[in-house]
């Protein structure tokens, strides 16, 4: 039996990948390097700290860790502030979980973000439980941002229900032992062995109901 869900943030419940895509592409250009579609599938879900160590790393920047993180940031949190693009049927989703479940939210996403997006008034009040990767010190496709968060809503991983859009936050929901609902974007799409691990592929949260998740 179901007794939570929980939902990542970036690319499930707002159209943030480009952003971040973007804006690590300025960043790259601004030092003459390139930022390529493998490089973005590479930090997709993972925690703040460690997409920070892959563009120091991979780019070479002459950048202290909290200057990339600030730079990035940033221009995120510029956007936010002046709409946040939520993805089609995702605050439908979350009302409709909520309404009949306890919801947490657990992202890779900077904490900073994260809050601007659950204070949004569609949201705010929804999640029972809010938690970043950096928080529990390893990001997606480590587990520990989901184990956490079923901790803290008292409920055994394993009954609960993630919805994800990557392949490393599938990989992270799998891992917990939680069963795993896929709205991949099909700009990003995982590996193909990485979607067959999981429970239910949907199109778009349009196609998310209690149904679903009653089934299993």
């Amino acid at each position: 039996m179901i007794e939570a869900i929980i939902f990542d943030m970036d690319g499930l419940l707002v159209d943030s990948e480009p952003v971040w895509n973007q804006a690590r592409v300025d960043l790259a250009a601004s030092v003459g390097q390139d930022w390529n579609k493998d490089d973005h599938k590479a930090v997709m879900g993972v925690s703040t700290q460690e997409w920070v160590d892959y563009m120091q790393r991979r780019l070479e920047l002459d950048l202290s860790p909290d200057e990339i993180q600030h730079e990035i940031i940033s221009r995120m949190a510029a956007l936010y502030e002046g709409g946040i693009p939520f993805l089609p049927g995702a605050i439908e989703a979350v009302d409709l979980a909520a309404q009949h479940y306890p919801v947490a939210l657990a992202s890779g996403s900077h904490r900073s973000l994260i809050d601007i997006v659950i204070a949004h008034p569609a949201l705010r009040g929804k999640f029972q439980v809010v938690l970043a990767a950096d928080e529990v010190g390893a990001g997606k496709p480590d587990p520990a941002v989901y184990l956490e968060a079923a901790r803290r809503l008292g409920v055994d991983p394993t009954r609960c229900v993630c919805l994800e859009d990557s392949g490393n936050g599938i990989l992270a929901g799998v891992r917990a032992g939680m069963i795993v609902i896929a709205a991949p974007d099909v700009r990003f799409l995982p590996a193909e062995d990485i979607l067959a691990q999981v429970d239910i592929v949907l199109a778009s949260l349009t196609d998310f109901s209690l149904d679903l998740i009653e089934m299993e």
